[in-house]
């Protein structure tokens, strides 16, 4: 099977880097999934080899169902003469991949990794917008629901800013709309952490130094990672430290929003967003109290009401409920 950076597969059918998941489910119609993983919304089912590797299974990820998928993975099958729970050697799948996309650019070896819920080896490549990424376990993982697996095939589409276009214009229409009226904002009321807040954050861990289109990366990434997390209006912005968090009513609509220094999101009524507020007891650490406003992220030291106020305001303003929950800081 040639490679091709602009498409992945799932055994013969490909499919363009771009797909919704939404969309992969329907042009994959008839295929058997079997139990998504936890965190972001997937597909995982069986799959027979990928680039001429035998393979055990597949799973295609995206931030949400409707947005692109951005990772789609593969579980190795160890070689056909393999036998016993040892690892099995890299080459068998760095060679083939060597010739297909040039020498890894990036290697590491895990001597210690003997168990199967380890790793001993990994390679990297790039590839235009793909990183193509090869983890060998420590040992063969029997239990897996395709069979035996040994390794582990992961495609990341980086080129964020190429897939983001319609989710980053409907961000920046609703963020103009919201700077448009915050003029007139009548019902706000502000509450003051202990600690300080900070903006959605997109951890470009491979660069030394900030990209030159790094606002234009990071506004890509805000729109596929979070749905409806909008710029904060610069009226209000500047009223706001980095400490401060706003509950304001969104003046012609029957909508309140939420916003730091940065980052707004809006509840309405109708809508069902996360609401959650965490306490975490001192155990291993210090503790804390977090508060999930949709895709808004708060926090505060352990101890401190005002997350606490602040979800009370929120349920009394939309009538909302937040779920409350407690467990140690382990």
């Amino acid at each position: 099977m040639p490679f091709n950076p602009n498409t992945f597969f799932v055994d013969e059918a490909g499919l363009p880097w771009g797909l919704s998941l939404d969309e992969a489910a329907a042009q994959l119609a008839g295929r058997d999934w079997w139990e998504p993983y936890g965190g972001w919304p997937n597909l995982r089912g069986a799959c027979r080899s990928v680039y001429g590797l035998p393979a055990t299974a597949c799973n295609l990820r995206a931030p949400a169902s409707h947005k692109p998928i951005l990772q789609v993975s593969y579980e190795l099958a160890p070689p056909p003469k393999h036998s016993g729970p040892q690892a099995v050697a890299p080459n068998y799948w760095v060679e083939p991949l060597t010739q297909l996309l040039g020498p890894p650019e990036h290697v590491q070896k895990y001597p210690g990794a003997k168990h199967p819920g380890s790793v001993g080896y990994t390679a990297r490549w790039t590839s235009g917008p793909l990183q193509v990424s090869l983890s060998v376990f420590g040992g063969i993982r029997e239990d897996e629901p395709g069979g035996p697996a040994a390794a582990g095939l992961f495609l990341d589409y980086l080129d964020l800013v190429a897939l983001a276009g319609p989710f980053v214009e409907a961000a920046r229409v609703q963020s103009a709309a919201l700077a448009a009226v915050a003029g007139q904002v009548m019902q706000r009321q502000t509450f003051t952490t202990q600690r300080e807040q900070y903006p959605f954050y997109l951890d470009d861990y491979d660069r030394k130094a900030p990209a030159p289109d790094a606002e234009v990366r990071y506004q890509a990434a805000r729109a596929l990672y979070r749905e409806g997390l909008y710029d904060t209006p610069a009226l209000l912005a500047d009223q706001l430290s980095a400490q401060q968090v706003l509950l304001w009513a969104v003046p012609g609509q029957d909508t309140w929003a939420v916003s730091r220094k940065w980052d707004t999101v809006l509840l309405a009524p109708s809508a069902a967003p996360r609401l959650e507020l965490v306490t975490l007891r001192p155990a291993r650490g210090s503790g804390s109290v977090m508060l999930y406003v949709s895709d808004l992220n708060l926090s505060d030291d352990y101890g401190s009401p005002v997350l606490a106020e602040l979800a009370t305001a929120i349920e009394r303003a939309t009538g909302l409920t937040i779920n409350q929950y407690e467990d140690y800081d382990c």
